[in-house]
């Protein structure tokens, strides 16, 4: 690809990421959307935080609680 190639494709993708923002951000259908995914991105937040922890402790060679690691993370059945 050439240069002017890749300016073109950065400020298509530029325009669309700022049009998904301002929907987001400023349309009462975004607020709506936004409102009903806050729940789900706080989870993800959270095991994202508790898979750091887990492998700081890896990292620094502490083991792992049994009951802690198993109360973590339960099972899902498929």
């Amino acid at each position: 690809m050439s240069d002017r190639d890749v300016m073109i494709m950065g400020g298509m993708i530029g325009a669309l990421v700022g049009a998904g923002v301002g929907f987001a951000l400023f349309t009462p259908r975004g607020r709506q959307l936004r409102a009903e995914l806050q729940p789900e991105i706080e989870s993800v937040m959270r095991e994202a935080a508790r898979l750091a922890r887990v492998v700081e402790d890896f990292k620094a060679g502490r083991p792992l609680a049994q009951a802690g690691a198993a109360a973590a993370w339960p099972r899902r059945s498929v």
